[in-house]
């Protein structure tokens, strides 16, 4: 992206781009609907609806209001058909060394099939015209806001603040309680998509900080993934000859355990994402300071101290 573009240009740009995406994946959805159509579109969806999200935050408006609910209420309506694919998919990994789990694929692949009808029902009935609109309303807003000065700033706070939230969750982690990891996720998966919206204006922003968030977020989607499919299990099984499946909760029961533990080593990679507060530097930023060398007269070197430095990101200003 060329620096002469305005930060209302760029969301213009990008909400444009990002609804073209909207559009191709669901007509892809209605021409060969399939669990990989619905997969993009639920991407595409979810991308949309955090730069909208964040817009309705930059320039508060009617239009985004509007159109944040109906984007949210079809990204929730894929919820169950999500969560039972992705179980069907972990179940066809392990029945042959689990072969009491074939019952249970049976009933998933049951639920899938009911909840794929719904979904290419949802899918086929989609009224855009009114979205369209709206849509068409909100790319004029922006392109008649002209450059600010003060509007990067007002970007960079606005992620301030919605880090400082997932920071606010991390602290009461609790690996004894998974609930709490999961509102973690939730959070930063938000987060993370306006990231991806903003970082062309982020000097010196690592790229590889975008696959980084990716696999961080993984790392707790793997938690709840897990727990969905534990708990559904375990409904299955009180309905069912529970002692047959003792060999399989014991084994997901296990996997649990060891999901929470992947992300209790890695949880910390939280603080590489974005800074502490706003009187902070950018982690990248930092280490940019530490790779470059020394250039202040001794007298002046107290001021980047490694303790202050070391103070915890995990208590940012309110």
């Amino acid at each position: 992206m060329e620096a002469r573009v305005s930060i209302p240009e760029q969301l213009s740009n990008s909400l444009q781009a990002r609804w073209e995406k909207y559009l191709q994946e669901l007509d892809r959805c209605r021409t060969q609907f399939s669990e990989e159509a619905v997969h993009d579109l639920r991407v595409a969806t979810r991308r949309l609806l955090a730069l909208l999200d964040l817009i309705g935050i930059l320039y508060p408006n009617a239009q985004t209001q509007k159109l944040l609910p109906a984007f949210k209420d079809q990204l929730d309506s894929y919820d169950d058909l999500r969560d039972t694919q992705v179980m069907l998919l972990e179940i066809g990994q392990r029945v042959q060394e689990i072969p009491s789990l074939s019952p249970f694929q049976k009933f998933l692949a049951k639920r899938e099939k009911t909840l794929l009808r719904a979904a290419e029902k949802n899918v086929r009935g989609y009224k855009l015209n009114a979205l369209e609109k709206r849509l068409a309303s909100l790319h004029k807003t922006l392109q008649k806001i002209g450059e600010d000065t003060s509007l990067i700033n007002h970007l960079l706070r606005t992620l301030d603040g919605v880090y400082a939230s997932v920071l606010k969750r991390f602290q009461r982690i609790d690996p004894n309680i998974p609930p709490t990891i999961h509102r973690v996720r939730v959070r930063f998966k938000k987060f993370r998509y306006m990231v991806e919206c903003i970082h062309p204006f982020l000097p010196n922003f690592p790229e590889g900080n975008l696959r980084a968030m990716h696999d961080y977020q993984t790392l707790m989607g793997d938690i709840q993934d897990v727990e969905v499919l534990l708990s559904t299990l375990n409904t299955f099984a009180a309905k069912k000859n529970g002692h047959t499946l003792s060999q399989a909760l014991e084994y997901y029961q296990n996997r649990h355990t060891q999901t929470i533990q992947a992300y209790m080593e890695r949880k910390d990679e939280l603080f590489q994402f974005w800074r502490a507060s706003a009187t902070r530097p950018f982690p990248w930023e930092e280490e940019q300071v530490t790779a470059s060398p020394p250039t202040q007269s001794p007298k002046r070197k107290p001021k980047r101290a490694e303790p202050e430095r070391a103070e915890s990101p995990a208590t940012p200003e309110n």
